[in-house]
Parts: structure tokens; sequence; C-alpha cells
């Protein structure tokens, strides 16, 4: 008798636990690291054995309120050189992102209908530089599957409307996260036809901050399933640093 009424109070732990809406917050508290800088690596493939690498400094810092602020500068090669991107990453309501193009001298908003474009000509797009909010979405009841040996919670996320459709540029989406350690393997992006157009790929990651259990991606790969094309994003020479919040500024975006 004991054992069966523990179980029933066990239940809804287990309910809780593998509530779709709570590991989707938790995939996404797993790679908010409270302050990192970086050098990142970007390569372009065409499909053809055709390539282009661009070179960025990146820093980041996470506030109280769970507001992730990053800037990144382009340093190589000549043609992106100083181009930069400022993003107000929120948990509750739409990011803010701006880019400050050096050959015009100017900076310029990234509006909510520019999401879905390409991030500097890769297969990544605007919307793939924040952690999307998930309020934005429905989620069906998740399932279980394993991925490069690691079991994984499946999650299909839908847009609650039409316009959130298109400012994100799908119509669903499936992620692979991890059991244990909550850190999205890979992301599957269906069309508005529900054909496979865009997947994302975790291809390494590491344990960044150990007294707070955040991870860092250390390198993800975008594959377009329409043109062959394929992006790798390479972060490199990553360390955790106590971030100057003016670093986030427009002003310092424009230097």
């Amino acid at each position: 008798m004991r054992k069966f009424i523990f179980s029933l109070l066990f239940i809804p732990f287990l309910l809780q636990a593998q509530d779709p809406l709570t590991i989707v917050e938790s995939s996404r508290d797993a790679v908010k690291v409270t302050s990192f800088e970086a050098i990142s690596t970007l390569l372009i493939s065409d499909g053809r054995g055709n390539q282009r690498v661009r070179k960025n400094t990146m820093a980041s810092k996470t506030y109280p309120d769970n507001t992730e602020k990053r800037i990144i500068k382009f340093t190589s090669p000549e043609e992106v050189r100083g181009t930069g991107i400022l993003i107000f990453d929120y948990k509750d309501k739409q990011d803010d992102m701006w880019i400050y193009l050096p050959a015009l001298r100017r900076t310029r908003r990234i509006v909510s209908t520019e999401k879905s474009n390409s991030f500097m000509g890769s297969e990544f797009t605007n919307a793939d530089m924040t952690a999307p909010s998930v309020n934005d979405f429905t989620y069906d009841p998740p399932g279980s599957g394993t991925i490069d040996g690691t079991e994984c919670w499946i999650i299909t996320a839908k847009p609650k409307s039409q316009d959130l459709e298109d400012e994100y540029g799908y119509s669903r989406s499936v992620r692979w996260i991890g059991k244990h350690d909550y850190v999205v393997r890979l992301t599957k992006y269906y069309d508005y036809s529900d054909e496979l157009m865009k997947s994302i790929k975790t291809v390494t990651f590491k344990l960044l901050d150990a007294e707070r259990g955040n991870y860092m991606v250390t390198e993800m790969t975008a594959e377009n399933h329409r043109n062959g094309r394929s992006s790798t994003m390479i972060m490199e020479k990553i360390q955790i640093a106590r971030t100057d919040d003016k670093l986030f500024t427009i002003q310092t975006l424009e230097r």
C-alpha cells in the first residue's frame, strides 16, 4: 500500500519532467553562459567544393533577468571587415538586433520580417543567432530517440500564428535534446509544404561553466536540403570573461 501511494505521488513529477515546455526551457538555460569572449570562424560552402571563410570576434553576457546581450564583429575577409551585429536576446519577448554596415557608415535595426534572412550569406538565418521565445510556439508531447549514441527528447514545435511562421521562415521544427544535459543535438526545419528544408546539427560542445552547469556549442553545421549548401560555425579561443556592459551598445558596434 505504501509503495502504491509513493507511486501516485511520483507521477506528477514524471509528468512535469516530460512537459515539452519545461524541456525546451531547460535546453535554453543549458547554454546560457554568464559571460564569455571568443573568436569564431564561419565557413560557407556552396555544395560544389567552393568555400568562403569569415572570421569574427564575439562577446556575450547574460543578465539576471535572463536577457543575453551579444556583439559580433567581423575581422576578415576585407569585404566584411568592420561589419557588426548587436543582439539583445530576451526570454519572453521579441529580440532586438542591429547591424552596422561600414561601407554605409550606419547602423540599422533588423526588423522581424528579416529574421528568416540569411546571416552574412550563410545557411544560418538571423533568427538562428538567438534563442526563439518559447511562447511563440505550441509543442507536441515529447517523443524519445537516440542520436550519435545519446538518448534524447524529440520535441516538435509549431509557430502559433501565420505571422510567426513568416518571421521564423518555417512551419515546424523538430529538436533532439539530450536527456541528461539538455543540449540540442539536432534541429530539423520544415517548410510550408511540410518538406524538410534545413537542419542544424551540433557537432561539438563543451562544459564551459562547471559551477553553473552551462555548456558552449563549439561547432555547429547548417545544411540546406534544397540546394546542397552548408555552413559551419566554429567557436575558438573561448574564455569566461567579465565583460563590460558598455560593450553592448550602438557606439561600440560602430567603432
